[in-house]
């Protein structure tokens, strides 16, 4: 299922992500700060922030040959989580090599309120699908644009009604139930998701898995034994899995995959002639 500038720090290929806290505003030395700045300060110093990157490739199929890749080609994905006092952002980011698609998906958690807004951009248009409801059930509405026609829609959400971003942290602490309500951008629709955990290997911590009633994996992911940090990521099985990557390798891979795409007559052209 598919993804501001953040003062983050994360840390490499297999280490665990850090937590980091802004540096305080006023430096030694100088004159005390303003109530405005004590007040901004007080501010940032509780907020923290906690990045992870992955890969998206095609898994290999198995059977009898050489193993050949499904599901499509590869992604950057970048997740991250930023807490404030009672006030939780959770973020993921998708960018594809080809074809110039953005995915954004953001989830918003203050109290019981919950916002989803689930963004894709591409070089030709946006489309955005925004939900905003309560974690304790009752009315709620989806707002669409850039889809066939705007959606200004209300339904009814069932009591702890979640994203997937926010049953993603449920799961990685361990404080998800048996089973959970899940609204899907990408359905428009409300699922309802078993979670079965599996046991862990010697190096691996467990493997949590997120299905439908009839079977469908919605969400699978692994976590390095003892920490919080994800090993992999599968959104639906056979196609693609995400693997942690380090932030230097991601910055590479974003920085090259997002230059501007010049088709190939104006490069002859430039070449003659010059640019324009």
């Amino acid at each position: 299922m598919l993804v501001a500038s953040l003062t983050v720090a994360a840390g490499s290929a297999g280490a665990a992500p850090e937590f980091v806290q802004r540096a305080p505003l006023g430096g030694a030395g100088k004159a005390p700060a303003s109530w405005f700045s004590r007040a901004l300060e007080a501010a940032a110093s509780s907020t923290t922030t906690e990045c992870e990157y992955f890969l998206l490739a095609p898994e290999a199929s198995e059977g009898d040959g050489a193993a050949r890749p499904t599901g499509g080609g590869l992604a950057l994905i970048a997740q991250r989580r930023v807490a404030r006092r009672g006030d939780v952002l959770l973020e993921r980011e998708v960018l594809f090599e080809e074809g110039g698609l953005r995915v954004l998906h953001t989830e918003r958690i203050k109290g019981d309120r919950r916002t989803l807004t689930y963004r894709e951009i591409q070089p030709s248009g946006a489309r955005t699908w925004r939900a905003e409801w309560d974690a304790v059930g009752g009315r709620a509405r989806v707002l669409g644009h850039g889809w066939h026609r705007p959606t200004h829609e209300t339904f009814v959400a069932p009591a702890h009604l979640m994203g997937p971003l926010e049953l993603l942290e449920q799961l990685r602490s361990g404080s998800a139930d048996a089973s959970a309500q899940v609204l899907d951008p990408l359905a428009a629709t409300v699922s309802q998701l078993e979670v079965e955990v599996l046991p862990g290997t010697e190096t691996n911590g467990p493997t949590l898995r997120a299905t439908r009633p009839d079977g469908t994996h919605v969400l699978e992911f692994g976590t390095l034994d003892g920490t919080r940090q994800l090993a992999f990521l599968r959104f639906t099985s056979g196609q693609r899995v995400a693997s942690a990557i380090g932030e230097q390798e991601y910055e590479r891979r974003f920085e090259l995959w997002n230059r501007p795409r010049v088709p190939a007559h104006e490069r002859v052209r430039a070449w003659f002639f010059g640019p324009r």
